[in-house]
């Protein structure tokens, strides 16, 4: 069997197969506000149905519909190789149409700063050209050399607000989802414009932390020293949560991150930086550094505490002298493997509860979480893996222990039990979440052809049950 045929077809029905995707992107399906939600799953179904899949079927949630179809190997294929699942969203973010150069539901094909043909549209990279390139696979292997292994697809629609029903669905259907490997392309590839394959993501733990003081904002002349200032004990706490070495110093925080092996220092020694460049680029004289730890291994495989807000009393133009009467901050925090965001999450609450100072209440809401996970180096999936994105692309990808952010793979990995992998299909400038979200047409094409490759590895590959 050979990837030749298959790619010669998708080549050659690339204009149609683009044709499709364009409708696609042009049937709204915004998390944010449900609008277009259950017509865009309908399109996903017969989508699946038209490329392919023997069967597709729209799931009902608590929250909003997913889509599962169902690929069965063709013709001699090995029925008890390796099963694949390939995981992707249809939801996307808002999108205001005046910060457009064309409409954000109008897909537009144009030439990108570099001068590459670029896809123009709201999903475009986030993420329905991603998993379209799954279907142009599945079609050009059922039109050609057959589909060489069990492919089963699940497309949510509320990744973009969360997940929030992913692990329910995921138990619910976990007979008809199980799987040799959950595969995810989702994502910007590296910056340096390789591919990348990733072990998995960092989890995250969000939460917002209220001080509260007197009942209304003071005169800091007149009531400053005696009355307790909310926006000092915010300031106070944020500042508790590292110590003198800048380590989070949140009791039992490190006692479960999962201790790095020689493989997985390889793993990192082998991924290309410029630290110099980094900092240019950023504007920076300085990066933060921990003692004994590089950027490389403290973004992907370090859990990091992060204020991401804080917000007290007058941050307008010229002087007020005022003494707040409440102070809040946002925190999130990216957690590694084996990290439970529960158990950080109460260690947290104690730590915060311990150090509120007489006179201001303080409380602390967990508004999101999602746990870490990451497939260890030496897995039998990965170098398949590593095969096809080599094949799909022409060029060597990087390996990644994990994506400094954070993607459900943890879902399929404790309810499935299976190995996860993220290898993204979008270019690193995609503006995903932003005006202007696109997906370069190579590399559209470059994932089409990985899958391709991926499921031919697959299903000569023998992978431990």
């Amino acid at each position: 069997m050979t990837v030749s045929e298959p790619c010669a077809f998708l080549e050659r029905h690339d204009e149609p197969f683009l044709d499709d995707l364009r409708s696609l992107l042009a049937q709204p399906s915004i998390s944010a506000t449900g609008e277009g939600i259950d017509d865009c799953a309908a399109v996903v179904r017969e989508s699946c149905l038209e490329y392919g899949f023997d069967g597709a079927e729209i799931v009902e949630t608590p929250g909003r519909p997913a889509v599962v179809a169902h690929a069965s190997p063709d013709g001699e294929a090995d029925d008890g190789g390796p099963k694949v699942l390939l995981y992707g969203h249809y939801d996307v973010q808002p999108a205001d149409a005046s910060e457009w150069r064309s409409p954000p539901f109008e897909p537009t094909v144009r030439e990108g700063p570099d001068g590459e043909q670029r896809l123009y549209a709201r999903g475009a990279g986030d993420n329905k050209g991603q998993w379209f390139a799954h279907l142009c696979a599945v079609r050009a292997l059922r039109e050609t050399t057959g589909l060489p292994t069990d492919v089963t697809l699940l497309i949510e629609g509320e990744e973009e607000s969360g997940s929030e029903h992913l692990e329910w669905l995921v138990r619910e259907r976990r007979e008809e989802l199980d799987a040799d490997l959950a595969f995810v392309a989702d994502g910007p590839i590296d910056p340096s414009g390789r591919p990348h394959v990733l072990l998995g993501s960092r989890g995250l733990l969000y939460v917002d932390v209220e001080a509260t003081g007197a009942n209304r904002d003071l005169h800091s002349g007149n009531f400053g020293g005696p009355v307790p200032n909310p926006a000092s004990a915010i300031v106070e706490l944020l500042a508790s949560l590292r110590d003198e070495d800048g380590r989070i110093a949140l009791e039992g925080f490190q006692d479960d991150v999962r201790p790095l092996t020689d493989r997985d220092r390889e793993v990192l020694e082998a991924i290309p930086l410029d630290e110099e460049a980094v900092k240019a680029d950023l504007g920076l004289s300085a990066l933060a550094t921990d003692p004994g730890e590089g950027y490389v291994e403290r973004l992907l495989c370090r859990p990091n505490l992060n204020v991401a807000g804080l917000t007290a009393g007058y941050d307008g133009e010229g002087m007020k002298t005022v003494l707040p009467s409440r102070a809040r901050a946002k925190i999130d925090v990216r957690l590694v493997a084996d990290q439970d965001p529960d158990a950080v999450f109460e260690s947290l609450s104690r730590h915060v509860e311990e150090r509120a100072p007489a006179g201001v209440d303080v409380t602390i809401e967990r508004v999101a979480a999602m746990a870490p996970q990451r497939t260890p180096a030496d897995d039998p999936v990965v170098e398949p893996a590593m095969r096809a994105v080599r094949e799909g692309w022409g060029e060597e990808p990087i390996l990644k222990p994990s994506l400094g952010g954070s993607v459900p793979t943890y879902v399929f990995a404790d309810t499935l039990d299976v190995p996860c992998l993220v290898v993204p299909y979008a270019n690193a400038d995609e503006n995903n979440h932003a005006p202007d979200e696109n997906i370069a047409l190579s590399c559209f094409r470059a994932g089409a052809r990985t899958t391709v490759a991926l499921l031919r590895e697959l299903s000569e590959t023998t992978l431990e049950a």
